[in-house]
Order: C-alpha cells, then structure tokens, then sequence
C-alpha cells in the first residue's frame, strides 16, 4: 500500500499554477455591498419614510437636460471643457441634478418627491479629494406651498442621519444656475485636528447644495411655477464616505482592493432614520 504521507508528485501544472495547492482551502467568503451602495441605501433610508421614491439614473444624458434646462450657458466650464460627448446633443452625465428635469415631465402636474442617484463624470485629474468619476444624489421636492423652512428640514434630517443628531452644520448663499436662491451646506468637520488637512483649519465642511428652483426649471419639467416650489439638494456618496471613515484618497472606492472593502462592514451609520420630522419635507 502506497504511503500516505508522501508528498504529490510536483508536476509542470502544478508548478505553473499561482497557488500552493498544500494550502488548506481558504473557504466561503460571505460578500457584502461596496461602501458606496451600501451608503447610497442608507441615505434612501432616511427620505423614503417621507415619501421619497429612489431613482437610478442612467449614464448618459441629454445636453438639453444636463445644460440647457438647467440654466447653464455656452461658456460654462462644465459645458465647455469638463464634459464628455460620446455623441451629438448626449452627455456622460455631469451631476444628478440633471435628472430633474425628466422626473418632472413624467410626474407634473402632480407632486414630486425623488431621489436621484447618478454616476457622474467630470473630464478633469483626480485627487485624493475628488474624483472624475464619483456617485451623486440629488433631492426633489415639487408641490404646493413648500418653502426655505422645508429645504432647511432636508438639509437637517440629511446631516443628522450621516452625522448624528445635534452636529453643527450650517448654510451659506451658493452661486448655482438652476436654484435662487442656492445654498451651500457645510457641517462641522469630524475628522478636526489642529492643522487639520481636510477642512484647512476652518473648522467645517461642505458636504453638498441646494435651493428653491427657479422658475424657468420648473416651466421646462411642465409645471406652473405660480401653483407650485421646486426643492433640490444633492451631495456626494464618496466624499461623505470620506468624512465618516477618514479616508485618505477617495480614488481608492474605485480600485475594488479587497483589504479595502473588507473594512467597510456596514456604512457605519447611525441605525435607523430620524424621529422627527417624518410626516413632510
């Protein structure tokens, strides 16, 4: 009888091959979301109870909706030198913004409340900071009777369910081509320290936008904008992701390292939505 404790005979196959077949076998893995979808779920978590369906949106858009209806003119820099055109009047979608107007035309005349989720492109270097390809969200309320004190609840009930209920955030007035007014929001920075290299040593940060729709939007997605206020407010997955687990270089969400994803067990969020709030915008 042949001894069972002698060693396999080393043949070229098994030479060749890229593992050591003496190694026991490494067993099941259990998979889990990437860090960004698991995110982009979570944000949905947080709107759906007030009536918010999400929406995934394609990568290509029309330059009439992703420029023109937007409010963005010839000489803009993300028309003119950040955007890709795969094909005359299409674009590689620049933000999710430029959902709107397509969510609009299928609802109106009726009430709106979407979130659009979008990857987008930007023709220009990536950092640690940014990137040319990143996930963006962005909010929409259309209906009756909504206003500023409404946009603040969605900025609050965002920065509370990322951050924690009672983190510093703030507004400040924003320069955008489809909302008047626009504002910036900015929450205080998690990850401080002195000489601190995310904020500068401001002691904040600006995690997204927003603002009342102007009325021109509004008009081109089909709506009256004498009968009714358009709401918007968007933010990037990868940088909040950033924020809320320090990491160093955004470009790594894209590499699909698996030492990288297995330390994203979840999205590392508070459990559950916000208490208050739930009943409107």
């Amino acid at each position: 009888m042949p001894d069972e404790r002698a060693p396999a005979v080393l043949t070229p196959q098994v030479a060749d091959a890229r593992c050591d077949p003496g190694l026991p076998p490494a067993g099941p893995h259990t998979g889990r979301p990437h860090p960004v979808a698991a995110l982009v779920d979570r944000i949905g978590d947080l709107f759906v109870p007030l009536g918010f369906d999400v929406v995934d949106l394609p990568l290509l858009e029309s330059a009439r909706d992703n420029f023109d209806v937007l409010g963005y003119p010839q000489d803009h820099p993300t028309r003119n030198r950040l955007s890709f055109f795969p094909a005359p009047g299409l674009v590689l979608r620049t933000h999710a913004t430029s959902g709107g107007p397509q969510a609009m035309r299928a609802a109106a005349p009726g009430p709106l409340r979407t979130l659009l989720v979008g990857t987008c492109f930007r023709n220009e270097l990536s950092s640690p900071y940014s990137g040319s390809q990143f996930t963006q969200i962005d909010g929409l309320v259309v209906q009756p009777g909504a206003g500023l004190p409404d946009l603040m609840g969605l900025f609050d009930r965002l920065v509370s369910g990322l951050f924690g209920h009672g983190h510093p955030w703030r507004v400040r007035r924003g320069d955008y081509p489809f909302a008047s007014p626009g504002f910036a929001v900015d929450v205080a920075c998690p990850r401080c320290t002195p000489g601190c290299d995310e904020c500068e040593g401001r002691g904040r940060i600006e995690i997204g936008a927003g603002g009342l729709l102007r009325d021109e939007v509004l008009t081109a997605g089909g709506y009256d904008p004498h009968e009714v206020v358009g709401l918007s407010f968007g933010c990037s997955v990868e940088r909040l992701l950033r924020l809320t687990h320090a990491l160093t270089d955004i470009r790594e969400l894209l590499v699909n390292d698996v030492r990288l994803l297995e330390q994203f067990d979840h999205a590392g969020l508070p459990a559950g939505p916000p208490q208050k709030g739930t009943d409107r915008p």
